[in-house]
């Protein structure tokens, strides 16, 4: 029983599925003879095109009436010259004009710059002529530009592989027969660009559009009355949009005795420089500031020439860096390049006028003689030009015995006055005995060897005239050569220290008169190099 009921239903679900199949079918019949009954009057009996009783209810029946009647009946249209002047009085004027919309990229490397431009033409065609009234009031028509003839205007100064880059979209043409042609595109065109002025240039670059079939006797290229437009210009972060012109010129080829007219768009184009100033050329105007700081540090520090081949060392990797931001150009040195390598000389002359100084400041009595001539020009006369004097002392040569005298002071004159003792004059047969005081006598063996004496009861030099008159003699000729030995050994010590100082001293001036010169050099090469530019100033876009 379970068995013969699930059966029937089974048979009731198929009966049900195949009725509402054959309802859908009906259905789909019916609307399909509907919408054949309602377009059966438009058709002819071949079933091919539309009843011309019919055509004038169907949408842009005007325009097609116009299209027909405007293609159909001029056969090679767009190989034909609108115009019946061949004689070159009344050629057919084409007016052009340009609207920039982007500067894309400058290639300084390839001399090309890459723009987005509107190329906007316009001429009088009479063979597309109609009344309007006649087309349903239709004004304005829009045909392919192959339908119809079109200048074959290209870009003279092209560099893209195509040549003609712009995108040729459909003209525009009213009932009395003039006929507007918008094409826009993404042109690269050919620009001589000099870096010699770099960040701080400003570019000219122009586009040269011409008619490239006919010449001027048949075709002559204007001006329209808005030749360049930049309203719709997009501003770019690296380039500053001056001035946009144009001109018109009549060229004569030697390939073509007529003339060939043509119309330049130039393009004023300044660099901003503020990201170059911010990341190059400050670093580069620290650099050479520290540079001079290597002057002031003292020799004996030993961080003296180290600092220095820091700064050289860096200063050549940021040249480094900076190359490939620099024009990779060879026709003129960029205004950037220039001033780095000027900096690269001043840190190098640094360098080579630290080594200098540290080698004066090393130099010593037993080394080095300081001839007279480095002592009048350093010690004499740069001292005084550069405002310098040294400490504790004014500066006279070491020449003469009146002046080595004063400096060896009372212990030479003290010598002399022992050389003229009585008893030093009896053991050479011309001297006399003196008082046993006389060895204690300021005057006589010198102040610096007089104060050793502590006590006024105790003689520096013990009266030995007691014993014989030869040991005596003997004895006092080995006292005065001691004095002589220790006199001569404190003078040169103290020549020798002075020259020690002298050698630090010249040393001093050469850094001063280093860090003097290399400073104006500086200023004057930064001033002179930065200034030539033609203004750091950024001029306020136009547009």
């Amino acid at each position: 029983m379970p068995e013969i009921f699930a059966g029937f239903q089974f048979f009731k679900v198929s009966i049900l599925n195949q009725v509402l199949t054959c309802v859908l079918l009906t259905l789909l019949f019916s609307t399909t003879n509907a919408h054949e009954k309602e377009f059966e009057g438009i058709y002819s009996s071949d079933d091919t095109y539309p009843d011309p009783s019919i055509i004038d209810d169907l949408p842009g029946h005007n325009e097609r009436r116009l299209l027909t009647n405007l293609l159909d009946n001029y056969p090679h249209r767009s190989m034909v010259l609108p115009s019946d002047s061949y004689d070159g009085e009344n050629p057919l004027q084409v007016s052009i004009g340009m609207t920039l919309v982007q500067i894309l990229n400058v290639d300084e490397k390839n001399q090309v710059i890459t723009l987005n431009v509107w190329l906007s033409l316009a001429w009088l065609d009479k063979s597309l002529v109609w009344e309007p009234d006649e087309y349903g009031g239709l004004s304005e028509i829009h045909l392919n530009p192959k339908k119809v003839w079109t200048p074959d205007i290209l870009l003279y100064t092209s560099a893209d592989e195509r040549f003609d880059a712009t995108f040729h979209v459909n003209t525009i043409a009213t009932y009395d027969g003039s006929v507007t042609w918008l094409p826009p595109g993404l042109v690269r065109s050919t620009c001589a660009i000099d870096v010699t002025y770099f960040p701080f240039d400003v570019q000219r670059c122009f586009l040269k559009y011409g008619v490239w079939t006919y010449h001027g006797h048949l075709v002559d290229l204007v001006l329209s009355d808005e030749a360049t437009d930049t309203t719709s210009f997009l501003t770019n972060g690296e380039w500053l949009l001056q001035n946009l012109t144009a001109n018109r010129t009549i060229e004569h080829y030697a390939c073509c005795p007529e003339p060939y007219p043509d119309v330049k768009f130039y393009i004023y184009l300044r660099r901003r420089s503020m990201y170059y100033t911010v990341n190059i050329l400050i670093p580069c105007v620290v650099l050479s500031v520290l540079s001079l700081l290597s002057f002031i540090l003292p020799a004996e520090t030993g961080e003296k020439l180290s600092f220095c081949i820091t700064l050289l060392l860096g200063l050549n990797i940021f040249m480094g860096l900076l190359g490939g931001k620099l024009p990779t150009t060879s026709t003129s040195i960029p205004l950037l390049g220039k001033y780095f390598t000027c900096v690269l000389i001043l840190v190098s002359v640094s360098v080579i006028m630290t080594i200098t100084t540290i080698n004066l400041n090393s130099r010593n009595p037993n080394t080095h003689k300081m001839h007279r001539w480095v002592r009048k020009v350093l010690l004499e006369w740069l001292p005084i030009i550069l405002w310098m004097k040294q400490p504790g002392r004014t500066y006279k040569p070491l020449c003469g015995t009146a002046e080595r005298d004063k400096i060896a002071g009372q212990t030479q004159r003290g010598i002399e006055l022992l050389e003229n003792a009585p008893t030093y004059k009896d053991r050479r047969g011309n001297g006399s005995a003196t008082q046993s005081n006389y060895f204690n006598d300021v005057n006589l063996i010198g102040i610096k060897y007089a104060n050793y004496a502590t006590d006024e009861h105790e003689p520096m030099i013990a009266d030995t005239r007691t014993g014989p008159k030869e040991r005596r003699n003997r004895e006092l000729c080995l006292i005065l050569e001691e004095l002589r030995a220790l006199n001569g050994r404190h003078e040169r010590q103290d020549r020798d220290e002075q020259v020690i100082y002298d050698w630090k001293f010249a040393s001093m001036v050469v850094d001063r008169m280093s860090l003097l010169i290399i400073s104006l050099i500086t200023v004057i090469v930064t001033f002179k190099i930065l200034w030539s530019a033609p203004t750091f100033v950024d001029d306020e876009p136009i547009g």
